[in-house]
């Protein structure tokens, strides 16, 4: 859940700086736009003023209906992975009456935490979550001679090590 928290937080952030970029860019561009003098005088802050004001006003005039749909869109990401955690709700028909959507959006929806690691420990099987109790595999073990002083010791798959008792380097055996 930590990880949706991050990215609703990012995301808001992204939205207000957009927005006030849009309402900071019309005066800019007016301020630029009056102090503009005939050719024959320096132009140069006012022209960068008026640049900055467009820039911000086109930004924020595009950016920021997008950033703010994005964010319902996390606000909805992360109502489900209340639902998942706190509720415990498991199944699609359950999910989509808690996010009053229909069954194929929050499907969607679940793919989408899942997919970007919002709901860690879980996989679908159909139309359910479950908990995935796969188990890491082990790492792979040798047992191998010491060429100099006997000793049998044990390595990991690509280990190199050296022998505990006489110091003398240690690999697998080529197979």
């Amino acid at each position: 859940m930590e990880l949706a928290l991050k990215a609703k937080k990012r995301n808001f952030i992204f939205a207000v700086v957009l927005t006030v970029a849009l309402a900071a860019g019309i005066p800019c561009i007016v301020m630029g736009a009056i102090g503009l003098k005939p050719p024959s005088h320096d132009n140069a802050g006012y022209i960068v003023l008026l640049t900055f004001g467009i820039i911000c006003v086109v930004a924020g005039f595009y950016g920021s209906p997008i950033a703010w749909s994005r964010l319902a869109i996390l606000n909805q990401e992360l109502t489900l992975v209340k639902a998942v955690t706190e509720e415990h709700l498991h199944t699609v028909a359950d999910l989509a009456q808690r996010l009053s959507v229909n069954g194929k959006t929050a499907s969607a929806t679940l793919n989408n935490c899942i997919r970007k690691g919002y709901l860690v420990g879980f996989i679908r099987e159909g139309d359910a979550l479950v908990l995935n109790e796969n188990r890491a595999l082990a790492p792979t073990e040798y047992t191998t001679e010491c060429a100099h002083c006997g000793a049998t010791v044990t390595l990991q798959k690509g280990e190199r090590s050296k022998c505990p008792y006489c110091g003398s380097p240690l690999s697998l055996p080529e197979k």
